[in-house]
């Protein structure tokens, strides 16, 4: 039966409030993420207090991201079917609750399990505040404002990095990661009380139906679309290989105070901030709205910055600042472009959907990356393995990214318009 024509809402939002609307999605992602990700920078006292072996240090993070794993596609349902304010809220308060419990736990058990629901919650932070992107902003100015959304993660842990060791010092490690808990309970009632879908207009259009999971199919048919899914989880093997183990590798490669390891960690977060902000603005600017021609030339920064640093002692002292920053471009910076394109390939319809897919393959990509780190460590008993791992899966990216056929309709006489279906093929 063919679909009749009915009056539809669409949604239309100034120019002018997009902004604010932006910096609020752009914080609660950034609180969200200091909270989750606070492990990270406590991971030398961590070590010490709960007398972790250095292949255990590697187990913090991929807890967070199994509870995030285990709802991302539930989370990108409930984005489409409730709405980014009850979404966001929702996840920022469940991983307050379990940030704070985490602080309690007696041992690396009870710890692990509070950080898996904690990831309950953070599953929905990329889901929820793509959306509120994709509603707020044309396609013309997406690059852009997912750019600058992406850079709540490492403005968090860049925060974090700074502030939760110094706390962690005079205060102890419980104390530091219950306040890094405590922040997101906070921006949950931001979230709830500021935030506001853009204004709805009538218009006359075919009535189409809610996205439903049953759909991913046609998606999943397309090996392109497998291809960026798979990129997705690779470099996540590296992004969170050295979220979790930079702080420790230059208190131990270069015997600085674990105070100052947590600055190393911090420069990586403003190389992954600047460069989150850089290629949303090259991506829109210089390659026409197309995100893959960024994401591997970022794939390639990173590989450079992962065989400088498997170099270890061997690297004159000097350069291991700006290297620092290097790494965390290539870390952190593809993260905007692989979710716009995410977001952009699935269309308004489909976006939360095919966001909580590349979730799932993403931070999949955490359960295997600090593990698999560690385990290397542990059996080379050096940096140098591990990182010229990181090195390999990163070149594997910038070669294999760029072969699949265009996976985003652009219409160049419409500049906000971009693919609305799974069965779009055209330039991307």
């Amino acid at each position: 039966m063919p679909p009749s024509r009915v009056a539809t809402a669409r949604r239309v939002g100034s120019s002018m409030s997009r902004w604010p609307i932006l910096a609020l999605v752009t914080v609660a992602h950034g609180v969200g993420a200091l909270s989750v990700l606070a492990v990270a920078p406590l991971a030398p006292f961590l070590l010490d207090a709960l007398h972790l072996s250095r292949a255990q240090v590697g187990w913090f993070l991929p807890a967070v991201y199994l509870g995030g794993v285990l709802m991302s596609l539930p989370a990108g349902w409930l984005t489409d079917r409730l709405g980014v304010r009850a979404t966001l809220g929702l996840g920022q308060l469940v991983i307050g609750l379990g940030v704070m419990l985490a602080a309690l736990g007696s041992n690396l058990s009870a710890c692990l399990a509070a950080l898996v629901f904690a990831g309950f919650g953070f599953s929905v932070l990329n889901p929820s505040t793509g959306k509120a992107v994709l509603e707020w902003f044309p396609a013309r100015r997406r690059g852009v404002a997912m750019g600058i959304k992406q850079t709540g993660l490492t403005l968090g842990g860049l925060v974090g990095a700074l502030s939760l060791p110094a706390l962690a010092l005079a205060f102890g490690w419980r104390a530091a990661l219950g306040a890094a808990g405590a922040l997101s309970l906070v921006s949950a009632a931001l979230v709830a009380l500021v935030y506001r879908s853009p204004a709805v207009t009538v218009v006359t259009a075919t009535a189409a139906p809610r996205a439903r999971l049953g759909e991913l199919g046609v998606f999943l048919r397309r090996p392109g679309v497998i291809v960026v899914f798979v990129s997705g989880f690779a470099l996540s093997i590296a992004q969170s290989s050295v979220l979790a183990y930079l702080a420790l590798y230059t208190r131990e490669t270069y015997a600085v105070s674990a105070v100052a390891a947590g600055q190393f960690l911090a420069l990586a977060q403003v190389g992954g901030t600047s460069s989150r902000l850089a290629w949303g603005a090259i991506s829109d600017r210089l390659f026409g709205g197309r995100r893959r021609p960024g994401v591997v030339i970022n794939a390639l920064v990173a590989a450079g910055a992962y065989a400088a640093l498997a170099l270890g002692a061997w690297l004159p002292t000097p350069l291991v600042i700006p290297l620092a920053v290097l790494a965390g471009a290539g870390a952190f910076g593809w993260v905007g472009l692989y979710f716009a394109l995410v977001a952009e390939i699935g269309g308004a319809r489909y976006a939360g959907l095919l966001t909580g897919v590349a979730v799932a393959f993403a931070w999949s990509g955490v359960l295997v990356g600090p593990p698999g780190f560690g385990a290397l460590l542990e059996a080379t008993g050096a940096y140098t393995v591990p990182w010229l791992v990181l090195t390999a899966i990163s070149l594997a990216v910038a070669v294999t990214l760029p072969r699949p056929r265009p996976l985003v309709q652009r219409d160049e006489r419409a500049p906000e318009a971009t693919s609305e279906t799974p069965l779009t093929r055209a330039a991307e």
